[in-house]
C-alpha cells in the first residue's frame, strides 16, 4: 500500500515540476499571421504632395542632448483628392524604408563623420504630436466633399528625435507612404 501511495506521490510531484516554468521547454518559434484587404476604392494624391520636401529647422545639440530629446518639431500636408463616394476616410501609411530598428523613426542617411550630425533620428508625428513609427498608419482624416472635389487634407510633422547626445552635422532622410482607407 505504501509503495502505491509512494508511486502516486512520485508521479504527481513529477507532474508539478515538469508543469512549472523552471522545468518548462523554452519555446523557439512562432507563427505570424498577415490579413489585409483591397480596395477598388480610392483617392489620388493632389499633384505635388507625392514628393514633399520637409525643411527641418538648425537647432542646437543643446536641446537634443540625451535619449528622448526632441525638438524642430515642422508640419507638413498631404492632400488626398478625388477620393471614391464609399471612401470616409483617409491617412498616410509610412512605410518601413529608412527604419532604424531601436526606434522605428527614420535614421540619418548621412554616414560622413566630417559633417553628419550622430545620435539623431527624424520622428514622424500626427498633428496632436503622437509619434507614428515607421511602418504603421498616421491619423486617418475625414473625407468630405462630392465629385472631384472629394478629399482630405492630411496633416502630420516630423521632428529631431535623439537616441543619445547629439553632435553637430547634417541630417537627412526620408519616408515613403502609401494612402490607406477605413
Amino acid at each position: 500500500m505504501n509503495k502505491k501511495v509512494l508511486g502516486a506521490s512520485a508521479a504527481m510531484l513529477l507532474g508539478v515540476l515538469a508543469a512549472s516554468p523552471a522545468f518548462a521547454q523554452a519555446v523557439t518559434q512562432g507563427k505570424v499571421t498577415f490579413d489585409g484587404e483591397l480596395t477598388a476604392s480610392t483617392c489620388s494624391i493632389k499633384a505635388g504632395d507625392e514628393e514633399r520636401k520637409v525643411l527641418l529647422p538648425k537647432v542646437s545639440t543643446v536641446t537634443l542632448a540625451k535619449k528622448g530629446d526632441t525638438a524642430g518639431s515642422t508640419s507638413f500636408d498631404i492632400t488626398a483628392e478625388k477620393c471614391a463616394a464609399d471612401v470616409s476616410k483617409v491617412a498616410a501609411h509610412f512605410e518601413m524604408t529608412n527604419m532604424d530598428p531601436a526606434t522605428g523613426f527614420l535614421k540619418n542617411l548621412l554616414t560622413d563623420p566630417q559633417t553628419a550630425a550622430t545620435n539623431v533620428v527624424v520622428q514622424l508625428v500626427n498633428a496632436d504630436g503622437t509619434g507614428i513609427r515607421a511602418g504603421t498608419t498616421g491619423a486617418y482624416f475625414d473625407v468630405t466633399g462630392t465629385g472631384d472635389t472629394r478629399g482630405a487634407t492630411m496633416l502630420y510633422g516630423g521632428q529631431y528625435y535623439a537616441t543619445g547626445a547629439t553632435t553637430a552635422g547634417k541630417v537627412n532622410t526620408f519616408a515613403r507612404f502609401t494612402l490607406a482607407y477605413q
